[in-house]
Formats: structure tokens, C-alpha cells, sequence
């Protein structure tokens, strides 16, 4: 796959889970089942708010033990707070996979890529009978910028020259 392609491919991989680690995190939170909603006024707010600020929940101020709504009442904090909570680590780990896709993939797929190209688009050597590249028992013919089709047979001995033949 070509360097671009991969590039392409996880930015957008990438963007896509940016996106979805902000609709988890300001997302309004689901309302607990003790009952009213994890937020201040008639609706629930988003994980982060409650993340970030715990006291915003609008379960009001803590209850005397003495009330008997204390149990209730911590019922509804835990509740709302849990989902704060367990939102953000999604939207956290949607944050780390975003970045181990858009900045981690290309660069493992290119410690992976050779760094040479084939022998045949970078061989400066002059015209000549070569080892093969695929079976070096064989001698090929190098014309100075590409192999021939096909191998001219056994390799001679290190010193010595092909020579053509008139059959």
C-alpha cells in the first residue's frame, strides 16, 4: 500500500474517533436509576462537566444522616458519577486509538518499507554479464539500465567473461 494511501486512511481513521471520544464525553449522561437527572437543572450534563466537576450533578447538598434520604441521596451521586467516569475512560481510550492510528500506523508501515528500492530502478553498474539477481547460479545480461528477460545460464567462475556464441 502506498505511503499516501496509508496516511489518508488513518486520518480519517482517526478523525472518526476524535469524533466519537466527543460525542461520549458531551454526550448528556443517562438519568440514574434512584431517579432525577445527573445534572443541574431539569436535564442531565455531559460526562465531562460531571467529570470535571462532581458537585454539579444537582443531587443538592448532602443530607443529615438523621434525614434518612442519605442513602438515597448517595445512591444518586454514585450513580451519576459512575457514568461520568466510565464515559470518560471510553472517551480517553477513543482519544489514545485516535492518535496510535493517525501518528502510530504510518510510522510502523514505514519502518517496515525497504529503503532500498530493487536492484533494477537504482543499478549503475555498465552494461554486462551479472550475476542473477533471483538465482545467482545464473549469469544475466545487465544493459546498463534494466536485466534482461531471462537468465543466460550457469555463472562462470569469479574473473572470467560470458561470451556470445554464433550457433
Amino acid at each position: 500500500m502506498q505511503r499516501t494511501t496509508i496516511r489518508i486512511i488513518s486520518t480519517v481513521v482517526a478523525v472518526v474517533l476524535l469524533g466519537a471520544a466527543a460525542v461520549v464525553a458531551f454526550h448528556p449522561l443517562p438519568a440514574p436509576a434512584a431517579g432525577g437527572t445527573c445534572g443541574p437543572g431539569s436535564s442531565s450534563e455531559a460526562a465531562a462537566a460531571a467529570f470535571f466537576n462532581p458537585g454539579s450533578s444537582g443531587a443538592g447538598a448532602e443530607p443529615t444522616q438523621a434525614s434518612g434520604n442519605r442513602g438515597q441521596w448517595q445512591a444518586f451521586v454514585d450513580q451519576c458519577q459512575s457514568a461520568a467516569d466510565t464515559r470518560m475512560v471510553v472517551a480517553l481510550a477513543l482519544v489514545l486509538g485516535a492518535f496510535a492510528v493517525g501518528i502510530g500506523l504510518p510510522l510502523v508501515t514505514r519502518r517496515f518499507e525497504t529503503s532500498d528500492p530493487p536492484a533494477s530502478t537504482h543499478w549503475a553498474a555498465p552494461p554486462g554479464w551479472y550475476p542473477d539477481p533471483v538465482d545467482p547460479r545464473q549469469v544475466r545480461w545487465w544493459d546498463g539500465t534494466a536485466w534482461a528477460a531471462v537468465p543466460a545460464g550457469p555463472a562462470m567462475a569469479p574473473g572470467t567473461t560470458a561470451t556470445a556464441t554464433a550457433g
